[in-house]
C-alpha cells in the first residue's frame, strides 16, 4: 500500500528553498545595485568624458584596483557651470585599497596619497574603440581641488586633465584672431608686391642661365682640377697617417733610422 506523500516535509523544503532564493538576490542586489558608499570614490573631470562608461577601469601602475560605478553631469543654472562627477567602486582585494576599513582609517589613508600626489585622469583603454579609463598616477606638483559636498561616506580624489584636454586648453588660450590676422596681413602686402618682384627674379634667373652657359667649361675645368686636388690631399694625409702608425708602433726609427731597425 502507498504510503501518502509527507506535506510538512515537502512544506519544509519549499519554505527553506525560497528563504535561500530571496536572500541570495537580496545579498545580490546589495552588492550590485544598491550603492555601498563605504567602497566608492568621485572623481569630478574637466574634460568630456566620451568613451567612458559603467564598467570601465580605474588603474594605478597599470594594475586594475577598481570599476566605474556611475557617471553623473550636474549643472549650475545661475552660473551655466557644469560639472561631471565619475563614481567608482574599489576593489577591496587591493594593497592600495584599505576600503575594507573604517571611515576615518580610510580617508586619512587616502589623505596621505593625495598630499604625495594622487591624482586621478583620463587615459585611452583603445585607440581602436575610443574607450577610456580612469588612471591614478603620482603627480606631486598638481594642484588639490576638491569639490565634492560630504554625501554618506563618498572620499574624493582630485583629478588633472588628461594629456588631450592639455593639448585642448593651450590651443583655446593662443590668440588664434590675432594670428589669423596676422597672416593675411603679410599675405596681403606679398599679394601687393609680388607683380614688382617676379619681374626681378625672371631678370635674376635670365643672367643666371647666360653665366653658366659662358663659363661652362671653365667651370668644369675647376671643378675637375679641385676633385684631383682633393685625391691628392686625400692620398697626403693616408700616408701621414701611415707614417704615424708606424712611428708609434716602432719610435726607435726616430734614431735608428728604418733600415737600422
Amino acid at each position: 500500500m502507498r504510503k501518502n506523500p509527507n506535506e510538512k516535509m515537502i512544506g519544509l523544503f519549499l519554505l527553506i528553498g525560497l528563504i535561500a532564493f530571496f536572500g541570495i538576490t537580496g545579498k545580490f542586489m546589495a552588492d550590485k545595485i544598491i550603492s555601498q558608499d563605504d567602497e566608492q570614490v568621485v572623481m569630478y573631470f574637466d574634460e568630456s568624458v566620451k568613451g567612458l562608461s559603467v564598467g570601465s577601469p580605474v588603474v594605478f601602475k597599470g594594475v586594475e584596483i577598481g570599476k566605474v560605478s556611475k557617471i553623473e553631469l550636474r549643472a549650475a543654472l545661475d552660473s551655466m557651470d557644469f560639472s561631471i562627477p565619475v563614481y567608482a567602486r574599489m576593489l577591496p582585494n587591493q594593497d592600495i585599497n584599505p576600503w575594507y576599513k573604517s571611515y576615518e582609517f580610510r580617508k586619512k589613508s587616502l589623505d596621505h596619497f593625495i598630499e604625495k600626489g594622487l591624482r586621478a585622469r583620463l587615459a585611452t583603454q583603445s585607440y581602436l574603440t575610443g574607450q577610456l579609463m580612469v588612471e591614478l598616477e603620482i603627480i606631486p606638483k598638481a594642484p588639490i581641488v576638491l569639490r565634492h559636498k560630504k554625501q554618506g561616506n563618498v572620499l574624493e580624489i582630485p583629478t588633472v586633465l588628461s594629456p588631450i584636454g592639455e593639448l585642448s586648453k593651450d590651443v583655446k588660450n593662443l590668440p588664434l584672431k590675432q594670428i589669423t590676422e596676422r597672416i593675411n596681413t603679410i599675405l596681403g602686402d606679398l599679394e601687393r608686391q609680388l607683380p614688382q618682384i617676379l619681374p626681378h627674379f625672371a631678370a635674376m634667373s635670365q643672367k643666371m642661365d647666360r653665366l653658366v652657359s659662358k663659363n661652362g667649361p671653365a667651370l668644369t675645368d675647376v671643378l675637375t682640377n679641385l676633385n684631383k686636388t682633393l685625391y691628392d690631399i686625400s692620398n697626403a694625409a693616408k700616408s701621414f697617417k701611415n707614417v704615424a702608425d708606424y712611428l708609434e708602433r716602432h719610435p726607435e726609427s726616430l734614431i735608428r733610422g728604418k733600415k737600422g731597425y
